[in-house]
């Protein structure tokens, strides 16, 4: 009852500043209602409702390629404050997507069209961000409110559950980042490729490449790559970041093991 009743007054007093907060690129702090451990909590449920509607693809050197791609990057964000899990799904759009708790999704479809490791790196590093950022459990309050969260913490009805997930994760979803989320994401993910030894440069080449394919075929790559003069400025803008940062060696664009993946992501 105690619970309930902070909950419900947080949400009165605090949402309209939620909503009308700015962000600080270079700062992954940021008020949150969602607790690291609610967010956990909130997570692993989503995982559950997530895999029933993704296809998990099973092929355990594939899964250990992208779980090793993902704990590369994770020694370059800024905290590690949740348990991340990388795993591969089958869909051939050109995506990855990161639920609250840092439950990390990846397409064949990305897979496929990343030209090196490090362009897929790239996408990664751009999605575990939003999480190190708590982006997800932000805009969730944004857009339905802490009361609705609480209630799923606290083992609400399963069916709202499954269409949140659904409704935000699923291949219709519609969970948008703000503009400010999705550029924090892309300075985030050009420093941790960096500090990981990957270059950021990566990410350039595969949003030229994302850029170009929307244009062609929109519907194949993910909404948040979909609008083209967006996409320029953001390319320009990860240039500036990357310009800024001291030469060092990187490792190698492409591995061995790299294209042994995209040959398995072939066949699903």
């Amino acid at each position: 009852m105690r619970f309930l009743k902070s909950f419900i007054i947080a949400i009165l007093i605090t949402v309209p500043l939620v909503s009308g907060c700015a962000i600080n690129k270079s700062s992954v702090g940021g008020f949150n209602l969602v607790s690291v451990e609610e967010e956990k909590q909130l997570g692993d449920k989503f995982a559950v409702e997530v895999e029933k509607q993704h296809k998990v693809v099973n092929d355990p050197q594939l899964q250990s390629y992208i779980e090793g791609v993902g704990q590369k990057l994770l020694t370059g964000v800024r905290k590690v404050e949740f348990p991340y899990t990388f795993q591969v799904v089958q869909d051939e759009t050109i995506n990855a997507f990161a639920i609250p708790g840092g439950h990390t999704y990846v397409n064949t479809g990305l897979i496929k069209a990343a030209g090196s490791e490090t362009e897929l790196a790239a996408v990664i590093a751009h999605e575990i961000n939003h999480v190190v950022a708590r982006h997800s459990t932000r805009q969730m309050t944004q857009q339905y409110g802490y009361q609705l969260i609480a209630t799923l913490l606290l083992g609400g009805n399963q069916g709202e559950l499954s269409k949140l997930a659904a409704d935000m994760f699923g291949k219709a979803g519609t969970m948008y980042y703000s503009r400010e989320m999705e550029s924090q994401a892309d300075y985030l993910g050009v420093e941790t490729m960096y500090k990981a030894g990957y270059n950021p440069h990566g990410m350039v080449t595969f949003f030229q490449k994302l850029a170009a394919a929307g244009e062609k075929n929109p519907g194949s790559i993910a909404r948040f790559f979909s609008s083209h003069p967006e996409t320029v400025e953001r390319i320009k803008a990860i240039e500036g970041e990357i310009s800024k940062l001291p030469p060092k060696t990187y490792l190698p664009d492409s591995t061995t093991a790299f294209s042994q993946a995209k040959a398995k992501a072939q066949k699903y």
